[in-house]
């Protein structure tokens, strides 16, 4: 039996499945079934428009954009075979790959290209990132297979946010007369074939699909099992093949079981928790209240509560190692000096505040919460929903909220989304406004040279240990299970079900 990952947090994007090791040849045919940890397996079918992880492994079988990730999470061209800038890094000419044909038959062609980017960029579509390529000044069709992206100025990010499904090639007669997409086409290896919301997506295998010999399986199916005992019972009686999350509490048991009855593996996670705090309003408008908390937490004590020590503490996304690694130590709970900054900030009797999260975080809130009473807040509780607790954030109508986030393939990802004003996700750092940060990440789009912008993203770093808006709890470990029956599953370091070199493509049913 074979366990794979890696329990030490020193490397994050990798994982390899123990389908790998078995000699037999690969077969066709057979229904995957997919056990997503959650209550949909996608919030929607627009790959423009989409949101959260589950909607990014659903969508991605069936959309493709022009460049992609490879197993270790470096950017590859992919519908494009080839790029490139020009000396002035203004003009990107991509040269497309030919005779990839959308699932509706159609080839695609740089026409496709140009739609599928100027639909991202207008408003009315409501794409999240239209923030992260409204740099575009135009996109010129110079022949069937060359597309030329011009910016309105050098951005260092460019090519990092035109990776994967988000910025998906798709056909403009794919999109309905009201800007909808209800039955997505692209050029992926599986075809949509049904979606019932809150039940299960239904793909079929893209038998013309321009990358050779993939993918093997017939169809493929998502279904939600939000409930964490009721997916292991699947997996075990074989209702799914594959579940997305293995509980923490049950990894000790399963790591030592020989006979446990399927692959199992278990590495360093990419998400990470945060406590987001409002700096729009008392308390949290004053950075000594904000440095009380972050002092006041014992990261280590909820990692270890909340993962049973498979997680990992770190302040930042990047894994020793790492080129945009920042120099940094990490912090440590000094409830001393807790008091003393809530006594230099006014509240030398306690501060009141309400910390909200949705029902999947609740029990960090709650250790959150234990933390910061015993260090002289007086903190209360709140279960909301999230939709309408997104609103309020995004209104500013909140104290605290423990929440969650992911991994960026660039620095211009991690941080200026975060904290540059008008970010995508500068609510979720509590609507944090720095005019010296704003300057620093503006720079930073434009240099070009790697060790100048990562001595920038340092400065960048360095302000924000200080003024700490949403600091990072801890990170998830990254859990998944299969049975012996599929074999050849590789995910790459943020368990994604489709990159150039893994997912659900190369997978094939001994059975």
């Amino acid at each position: 039996m074979k366990t794979t990952g890696l329990l030490a947090a020193t490397s994050l994007c990798w994982t390899l499945s123990a389908g790998a090791l078995f000699a037999d040849e690969p077969r066709h045919g057979g229904t995957l079934t997919v056990g997503v940890a959650s209550t949909s397996v996608t919030n929607g079918l627009d790959p423009h428009i989409i949101l959260g992880d589950n909607t990014v492994w659903a969508l991605s079988q069936i959309g493709e954009g022009l460049l992609h990730f490879d197993a270790n999470m470096n950017i590859v061209p992919w519908l494009a075979h080839s790029y490139s800038i020009s000396d002035d890094g203004l003009v990107y000419t991509f040269e497309l790959e030919q005779g990839v044909r959308f699932h509706n038959g159609r080839e695609m062609m740089a026409e496709d290209v140009k739609f599928s980017l100027e639909r991202i960029l207008d408003p009315e579509t409501g794409s999240r990132r239209r923030q992260n390529l409204e740099i575009i000044d135009r996109v010129v069709v110079v022949d069937d297979y060359t597309v030329e992206i011009h910016l309105q100025s050098a951005f260092a990010p460019f090519l990092a946010n035109m990776v994967g499904v988000w910025a998906a090639v798709i056909p403009s007669e794919s999109v309905n007369a009201d800007g909808s997409i209800t039955h997505p086409v692209g050029t992926g290896p599986f075809r949509f074939n049904n979606y019932d919301m809150g039940e299960n997506l239904t793909l079929d295998r893209n038998d013309d699909y321009w990358r050779d010999d993939v993918p093997f399986i017939d169809r493929v199916v998502m279904t939600p099992v939000s409930d964490d005992a009721a997916r292991m019972v699947a997996l075990r009686t074989g209702a799914v093949d594959i579940v997305t999350s293995v509980p923490s509490q049950l990894l000790p048991s399963l790591m030592a079981n020989e006979n446990r009855g399927f692959e199992l593996m278990v590495a360093p996670g990419t998400a990470w928790r945060m406590a987001t705090m409002n700096t729009t309003r008392p308390p949290f408008d004053d950075v000594r209240v904000r440095q009380a908390v972050d002092l006041a937490l014992d990261r280590e004590e909820i990692m270890l509560a909340r993962t049973f020590g498979f997680g990992h503490v770190d302040n930042q996304v990047w894994a020793e190692g790492r080129f945009w690694r920042m120099d940094a130590e990490l912090p440590q709970r000094d409830l001393d000096r807790v008091r003393e900054l809530l006594e230099e900030a006014g509240h030398g009797d306690g501060v009141d505040i309400t910390i909200e999260a949705r029902s999947v975080f609740l029990d960090d809130a709650q250790l959150v919460q234990s933390q910061l009473n015993e260090a002289g807040f007086n903190a209360t509780i709140a279960v909301s929903d999230w939709a309408a607790l997104a609103e309020r954030m995004r209104a500013g109508n909140f104290d605290m909220v423990v929440t969650g986030a992911g991994w960026y393939a660039d620095p211009d990802g991690r941080y200026a989304r975060f904290y540059m004003p008008g970010g995508p996700a500068n609510w979720l750092a509590g609507s944090y406004n720095n005019p010296e940060v704003a300057e620093l990440l503006t720079e930073a789009r434009l240099v070009s040279v790697p060790e100048e912008r990562r001595a920038l993203y340092q400065q960048v770093f360095d302000i924000l240990q200080h003024d700490v808006p949403n600091p990072i709890l801890y990170f998830m470990p990254m859990t998944m299970a299969w049975s012996h029956d599929v074999r050849d599953f590789r995910t790459d370091g943020q368990g994604g079900f489709a990159n150039a070199e893994t997912g659900l493509k190369y997978v094939w049913l001994n059975r």
